[in-house]
């Protein structure tokens, strides 16, 4: 899959919820519960990379996710794989045997809407960091797309929210909590 991302700073949620409630159909409430892991590989040390990933918990389901991250501007794009497991506890000890770490947890929790074209807005409040709008839509990897009009698409609900330039945080919240350094 291929995740494209903005996130904005809010300051005033209840009015970007009121705009969202006008614009696109919401779709419920987000709880996720992140664990980041990284785990040694003998071959990405000596290359100076490394290997992480994150142990989502949601109602009814956990979901591990490995990524790589681009970034153009503001928005970032993601190269992303993902599966469900079964048994959390069963899959940090199988981690454990890795000799994988974890790194940090991180919560979010709020409200989603989406609208007709795919695209997908998350109100939340990450604990420790404040409150984001984050805008995002997914394309599997085989499909074409044109990343100029994604990208106008994920900045004009922003826009819509009263929100601009500055409010974007480029930033992945592994940086904003200080748990990650590039």
């Amino acid at each position: 899959m291929l995740e494209i991302e903005l996130k904005a700073r809010i300051g005033d949620p209840a009015h970007v919820k009121r705009i969202l409630d006008a614009n696109l159909v919401y779709a419920g409430e987000v709880d996720k519960k992140d664990e980041y892991w990284f785990v040694p590989l003998a071959d990405a040390v000596v290359a100076g990379l490394d290997f992480r990933l994150r142990m989502r918990t949601e109602p009814g389901k956990t979901t591990v996710t490995f990524k790589e991250k681009t970034y153009d501007g503001s928005v970032e794009i993601n190269r992303e794989v993902e599966f469900g497991i079964l048994d959390p506890e069963a899959f940090r000890l199988f981690l454990g045997k890795m000799s994988a770490k974890l790194i940090y947890r991180k919560t979010k929790r709020g409200k989603v809407w989406k609208d007709r074209g795919g695209i997908v807005a998350e109100l939340v409040e990450v604990d420790g960091l404040g409150t984001f709008l984050e805008v995002e839509t997914l394309y599997e990897d085989s499909k074409s797309i044109d990343l100029e009009d994604v990208k106008a698409g994920l900045q004009a609900v922003i826009a819509s929210c009263g929100l601009g330039e500055k409010d974007l945080e480029p930033r992945p919240y592994s940086q904003l909590l200080g748990m990650y350094r590039y």
